[in-house]
């Protein structure tokens, strides 16, 4: 990270500097997040003896969004949530067309301990990047469509399905796609 600083002429921190060097740091923490999750994927598959619980990777939650605050938008995935708040892993899930225990397998959990607490607060930050996605039935007929949307290959997403790119992790650059999607952003 070679970035220098600059000083103003009132001796102050330039605030662009401080705003590309910020963004640089998000990026990396997103990056290094997704290598995490990559790697807890991988160990997720190794043998532990029960008497020694695996550590679950701790997310960074989803980058805020400029839709985050549109009640229109945020109302778009109230379903997802349980009186509580929290998003349901059973409810993103079903509406996702996945069972729980490949969502569990993708969040790095058991199908157990999501069965048991699907609204928990470890599950929130994952669980964040499956609502923004979902925020795309705004524009969508149905939940039907919107199903039939993560399974269709897209040209913009070099004809990888939106599914499968969850399935691999790459959580943010989902919930980035679809917020280009909806704000008319250039992708």
């Amino acid at each position: 990270m070679g970035t220098a600083l600059t000083k103003t002429s009132k001796g102050g921190v330039d605030v662009t500097d401080l705003m590309h060097l910020r963004d640089t740091l998000l990026d990396e923490r997103q990056r290094m997040t997704l290598v995490l999750a990559q790697i807890e994927k991988v160990l997720s598959g190794v043998k532990v003896p029960e008497s020694e619980p695996m550590d679950t990777v701790k997310l960074a939650p989803a980058r805020t969004s400029p839709l985050d605050k549109a009640k229109t938008v945020t109302s778009a995935t109230a379903d997802l949530r349980e009186g509580n708040g929290n998003l349901s892993a059973v409810r993103v899930a079903k509406l996702y067309g996945v069972s729980l225990s490949q969502l569990a397998e993708w969040l790095g959990r058991t199908k157990q301990a999501m069965s048991k607490t699907p609204d928990a607060d470890s599950l929130q930050d994952a669980l964040g990047y499956f609502e923004r996605v979902a925020r795309l039935r705004l524009i969508t007929k149905d939940d039907g469509e919107f199903r039939k949307w993560l399974r269709t290959p897209h040209e913009l997403l070099d004809n990888a399905r939106p599914l499968e790119l969850m399935a691999k992790g790459e959580w943010q650059a989902m919930a980035d796609y679809v917020d280009d999607m909806l704000t008319g952003a250039p992708t």
